[in-house]
């Protein structure tokens, strides 16, 4: 492995495979020029190497740096699972059919239960209707720019506390912990959406990083 090779594999630690093959490219072009220029001031070839290394810097310095402006192999991974799923609703019909009726089967079933009297369970059932709502309506919304997508956000966390208060009414508090456990997942997703939204020029998102 040569001193090159050395540096771009930690410079290019974590990126995504479209990433590092872009940071390859690109240094590969530096390298080769940094290289040259000091072949023909007259220094070795072992020379020259080692002072087109020097003048790329610190590789981990430069990893940091390009993990902040360029996807990660996480990233990328969230991008790619996102697009699946968005495939597997479009090119299925009856899936989007059942998709909303699920949320609103749980939703009439506790406007039912309201009326009954059976207060406990239809709380439960309000709350999951509204989670299925937010999970599985997402995809029927006209949200395609990014103001629109963070309302819709902003929205989203608040029905996602409003289900938890349904559920737990008054030992909220208590079961905090419980809520923490299961907003983790969530909160790393939307982190990572969010550090890709950044890192995507807006007119290259696709439609679910919308959401």
């Amino acid at each position: 492995m040569t001193q090159l090779d050395r540096w771009l594999k930690q410079a290019t630690a974590k990126l995504s495979s479209d990433s590092a093959a872009q940071v390859r490219a690109e240094i590969g072009e530096h390298y080769e020029s940094a290289r040259n220029a000091a072949l023909v001031k007259g220094a070795s070839a072992h020379e020259a190497d080692r002072s087109a290394i020097a003048a790329l810097g610190d590789a981990r310095t430069a990893n940091c740096q390009y993990r902040s402006v360029m996807l990660t192999s996480a990233e990328a991974k969230i991008l790619r699972q996102s697009q699946r799923e968005t495939k597997a609703i479009c090119v299925r019909p009856w899936l989007k059919v059942l998709l909303l009726a699920l949320p609103a089967a749980a939703l009439w079933s506790s406007a039912a239960l309201f009326l009954r009297g059976s207060n406990d369970l239809a709380r439960i059932l309000l709350a999951g209707g509204l989670t299925l709502l937010v999970a599985f309506g997402v995809p029927f919304l006209p949200i395609y720019t990014p103001a629109r997508a963070r309302i819709f956000r902003w929205t989203k966390y608040v029905m996602l506390a409003a289900t938890f208060a349904l559920v737990f009414g008054k030992d909220a508090m208590l079961w905090s912990w419980l809520l923490s456990c299961t907003v983790w997942p969530i909160f790393w997703i939307e982190w990572t959406r969010n550090s890709i939204r950044r890192k995507i020029p807006v007119a290259n998102w696709p439609r679910h990083l919308y959401l």
